[in-house]
């Protein structure tokens, strides 16, 4: 679909919900909250639906508390999926209740061949869903407000971490020049994302620098936390977002692989790469995601995990 019958097709609703992955990282909840507020100042009844977590970094950006988990397909005549190409990857409290739309629109920037539905708008091309609502936006002449504007740069500045990874282009700068201008509280995004530590957070880098072992000559370094080791820290999983380029970060360091058990025996893993295509890996094990970041699940105990990671350091260098 073109810009043009997005807004259309949005035009033509009176009651929006909205949706992302399981999870949601600073371009989910950013295109969530932008694409609603959008639809909110075009008179739409919109809303964001998500399972709450606990307070963490995120919530100093986004109106987390705001989100709903009272889904009922019968209630809206629009759905629209956000930064997402695989029903599988929506919260389950949703699914059969989502299934049941008629209108469902998916907006993605991922590459796969998995689509939620016929109507979409997917172009890999793009650094970040953000990018998408925000050129959305700006094709149909909406008013970008300055709560939007931050939505939509920290989706960015997520997803290309802080400009860093090679997924940049020129129209993802004149969107960030254009998302400033219209008064994005760039400072809030970045002290929230990476400048403000709790006590807490200084618990749980210690932690992780000392969960992280290191192959393949320090190439490649991996870090686990099962549920045992977050009780221990009096943390959730989400809380372990902020610290997912840690290990990449380090001088010599060419993939990290960051291990969390999600539930009972069932881990996600988070790669992060720097000249290496962690999309392409994460891909042989039914992940996805872009080249400097991807990920993708596994099933097992923390020990079957462990005993994983060294054969995946020699694979993504060898084949990465």
């Amino acid at each position: 679909m073109t810009n043009k019958q997005i807004y259309r097709m949005i035009e033509k609703a009176k009651n929006i919900a909205l949706f992302a992955h399981t999870r949601p990282d600073p371009d989910a909840y950013g295109s969530l909250f932008a694409m609603r507020d959008a639809c909110r100042n075009l008179g739409k009844n919109a809303e964001v639906f998500e399972i709450k977590t606990k307070a963490g970094f995120l919530d100093k950006i986004f109106p987390l508390e705001q989100v709903r988990e009272d889904f009922k397909a019968a209630d809206y005549d629009l759905a629209i999926v956000l930064d997402i190409r695989d029903l599988s990857r929506v919260d389950d409290c949703f699914l059969a209740e989502l299934k049941k739309m008629k209108n469902i629109l998916n907006i993605d920037h991922h590459e796969g061949d998995k689509t939620i539905t016929s109507t979409v708008l997917i172009d890999p091309t793009a650094a970040a869903t953000c990018q998408l609502i925000a050129q959305f936006m700006l094709e149909n002449n909406l008013n970008i407000t300055p709560d939007i504007a931050t939505y939509l740069w920290a989706g960015l500045i997520g997803d290309t971490n802080r400009f860093l990874n090679n997924n940049l282009s020129k129209d993802v700068l004149i969107i960030a020049s254009i998302l400033f201008e219209k008064g994005a509280d760039t400072q809030k995004v970045y002290d929230s994302m990476y400048r403000t530590n709790s006590f807490l957070d200084i618990k749980i880098r210690d932690k992780f620098i000392k969960n992280t072992k290191y192959f393949e000559g320090g190439k490649v370094g991996v870090t686990i936390f099962s549920f045992k080791d977050m009780e221990k820290l009096g943390i959730d999983k989400n809380m372990l977002d902020k610290f997912v380029n840690s290990v990449i970060e380090m001088d010599g360091v060419k993939a990290s692989f960051l291990c969390v058990e999600i539930s009972p025996k069932n881990f996600k893993v988070s790669i992060r790469t720097r000249g290496l295509n962690g999309e392409k890996f994460a891909k042989k094990f039914g992940g996805g995601g872009h080249i400097c970041a991807a990920g993708f699940g596994v099933t097992g105990t923390k020990r079957t995990v462990s005993t994983m990671t060294n054969t995946w350091a020699k694979e993504i260098l060898q084949n990465g």
